[in-house]
């Protein structure tokens, strides 16, 4: 009796173990086929993300081609209009398969970019200053900058003078001037002065005179007037071409004795149109002070740009715009000045009566219709004063006034011709100034095969010449 009770205790047992396994295991498979499940739909989602985005990231890429030329993105706009979509014809789309799968990408143009205003964008490369116009006599443009404006008396600082071709031809440019001023002196034991071509690399270039009047010890009058004959160069006298820099720096010793003092560049071609005026102000000493001489400053900056109307007919798109503008001239020297006329040559497209001139002068206008510049096919607004508004040191006097532009996308300027009595520089020219971008912008959706819009949004702004994804992002 004994073994077969063994026996049938050893049998329940199993039987308990087995029941008991499949009691405890049967959660634990099926957990694990839940995480498995649960484990792919994740590895699902995630590959569907993945692939969107990298759908996304293939039409971004096809939109960056299509904006670097303007003609290439408005050709695309008119051969894929979606008049169904849109019947007023501002809408394109089209289905491409750059991602192992049909997108389709819709573009939806927007009224305007509000132009901002800015000064000359030197170095800017997304911005192309065309030719001079009527001033056709004004080839090159000299600056000058320093590196340091309040240095101690006795240092050294370092000027650059940058010279650009703003005409629409290649120039030779045969000399560089610096005028310093005449309590500074030329270093000659620091490192050779530097010249940059375009599409070169900086080379040494000693001025004129270097080895002799220049740095023979021996302070001699026109010490203060250094000059870089360009047909010393190894290749000779360089071509510049329209819009291209050239860039040259040097080192002056500064004065010990206190007081502010001024620097002028100046290039042949064209010496006295070129020149940059005294700028480069050295501070020596704690006290603020002004230039010697006649210096003066003029500016022109936009105020306000407010949009009135678009025209959504046209292609592309026509803008109008009040545009407000201030023109600033300052005397930054010692002595008065007085104004004699001023000639004002506006951008294209703007062309409306002058709107409620004021600041601190308001007359002189010739009249409130400008004048049209034949040269150009632009329009120019002339002032001319009896008696002659002065300008006492230090001070300035201000014309604000605004004009209606009827404009397309672009890249507008003006020119102004200050004549002022007496300066160092008969003619006072900006050079291109009070800049307006104005950009046609379009919004840009994609979607997959089937119509789900995928997460990427983009911007794309498109100026006279070229574009640019200005905005874009995966969400």
């Amino acid at each position: 009796m004994i073994p077969s009770v063994l026996k049938g205790q050893r049998g329940g047992l199993a039987i308990l173990t087995a029941l008991g396994f499949l009691l405890f295991s049967i959660p634990l498979i099926t957990a694990s086929l839940d995480l498995a499940q649960v484990t792919s739909i994740d590895a699902r989602v995630k590959t569907d993300i993945m692939q969107e985005q990298y759908c996304g990231l293939a039409a971004e890429e096809y939109l960056d081609y299509l904006v670097m030329d303007n003609t290439r993105w408005s050709n695309w706009l008119a051969a894929n209009i979606d008049l169904i979509l849109d019947p007023l014809g501002h809408t394109s789309t089209e289905t491409i398969t750059p991602c192992g799968e049909d997108i389709t990408i819709t573009v939806v143009q927007q009224l305007v970019l509000p132009p901002g205003s800015t000064t000359d964008p030197l170095g800017n490369p997304l911005v192309t200053i065309p030719s001079i116009g009527p001033f056709n006599k004004w080839k090159f443009q000299a600056l000058i900058t320093v590196d340091n404006s309040n240095p101690n008396g006795g240092d050294t600082v370092i000027y650059t003078i940058t010279v650009i071709n703003r005409s629409d031809q290649g120039k030779k440019l045969d000399e560089i001037k610096a005028d310093i001023p005449p309590e500074f002196t030329y270093d000659c034991t620091a490192p050779t002065a530097q010249i940059t071509l375009p599409n070169a690399e900086p080379i040494g270039f000693n001025p004129a005179k270097f080895d002799n009047e220049l740095c023979d010890g021996q302070p001699d009058e026109g010490d203060d007037n250094i000059k870089w004959k360009m047909g010393d160069l190894s290749d000779g006298k360089p071509t510049i071409e329209p819009g291209e820099v050239v860039t040259l720096t040097f080192t002056v010793v500064t004065s010990v004795t206190a007081g502010t003092y001024c620097a002028q560049a100046k290039v042949k071609p064209s010496e006295n149109e070129s020149r940059s005026g005294l700028t480069a102000n050295v501070q020596i000493g704690p006290d603020p002070g002004i230039c010697s001489g006649k210096p003066v400053a003029v500016s022109l900056t936009v105020d306000s740009a407010d949009l009135v109307s678009t025209d959504t007919t046209a292609s592309p798109f026509i803008y109008t715009f009040d545009i407000g503008f201030t023109m600033t001239i300052t005397n930054t020297g010692a002595g008065t000045i007085n104004i004699h006329d001023i000639e004002d040559l506006l951008p294209v497209g703007f062309s409306q009566l002058l709107i409620d001139p004021s600041g601190d002068i308001t007359n002189g206008l010739k009249s409130g219709t400008p004048e049209w510049e034949s040269s150009v096919n632009r329009f120019k607004y002339e002032w001319s004063f009896s008696p002659r508004p002065e300008i006492e040191s230090g001070m300035s006097k201000t014309i604000k006034y605004s004009t209606v532009a009827i404009i397309t996308n672009g890249t507008y300027w003006t020119d102004l011709i200050v004549d002022i009595h007496p300066t160092d520089i008969k003619d006072n020219y900006t050079w291109p100034t009070a800049f307006l971008f104005v950009k046609d912008v379009f919004d840009v959706t994609v979607t997959d095969s089937d119509g789900n819009e995928l997460p990427i949004a983009l911007q794309v702004w498109i100026g006279d010449q070229n574009g640019v994804i200005d905005s874009w992002s995966l969400r």
